[in-house]
């Protein structure tokens, strides 16, 4: 005979399976907006009703709030895409936990990628463009959207070149950050003069999330 309880246990963990698939295309969508300079799409999968939704990105710092995150794509995603430019980030091996409330889950991604940079009366430039993605999650009525994102960067650099000789792309042009930006939260780029972390974490299971994107940068792996 099967238990109430039993019964329970399995049908949180069908909510789980179909939550864990929801946002992966939730990513997906995202990202695929993002390659493709399609802002609106962007912003539909954040959690723009949240006050304390997020953006960062490599070293551009923290764009906190529904204000800063739909400037901040819609300045840099929403400009018109330019002939020979191209930018192709690819998602895999997603992390995902769901938490035991099923209202919010902690996902990280590996991002690949390459692209070319357009250049006045010249070839485009080719790069590789490489990071990672930590992002929470919360579900919104029926709908899961993006609460906290931050893009790791660790490799941006000239295609020919390679990371190990150009390094002079992983970071921000040396120019005051963006008026609704705090502080970048972590940045760590590779570089042959630095060593390179775990971070961001993978998610661990939990019950209940704690309201900030903290875990991201926990460096105690044994947590």
């Amino acid at each position: 005979m099967i238990t109430e309880t039993r019964k329970r246990d399995v049908f949180k963990n069908l909510q789980k399976l179909e939550a864990y698939q929801e946002i992966q295309n939730e990513m997906g969508r995202t990202v695929a907006a993002f390659n493709f300079r399609q802002a609106d799409r962007i912003l539909a999968h954040f959690a723009l009703e949240e006050e304390d939704v997020s953006l960062e990105y490599a070293d551009e710092g923290v764009f906190r709030g529904p204000e800063a995150v739909r400037v901040i794509v819609e300045e840099t995603a929403g400009k018109k895409p330019v002939k020979g430019e191209m930018l192709d980030l690819q998602l895999t091996t997603p992390m995902v936990e769901v938490a035991e409330d099923l209202k919010t889950a902690k996902a990280v991604w590996w991002c690949p990628g390459g692209g070319a940079i357009a250049r006045e009366d010249r070839e485009p430039e080719a790069i590789w463009a490489w990071g990672m993605i930590g992002a929470d999650f919360i579900k919104i009525g029926e709908e899961w959207k993006i609460w906290h994102f931050h893009y790791f960067r660790y490799i941006k650099c000239s295609y020919d070149k390679g990371w190990t000789e150009d390094t002079s792309m992983i970071n921000r042009p040396n120019i005051p950050m963006h008026p609704l930006a705090k502080p970048t939260t972590y940045h760590n780029p590779y570089s042959p003069l630095a060593v390179r972390e775990g971070i961001p974490a993978c998610p661990r299971p939990y019950a209940v999330h704690e309201g900030t994107a903290d875990w991201m940068l926990c460096k105690d792996k044994t947590k």
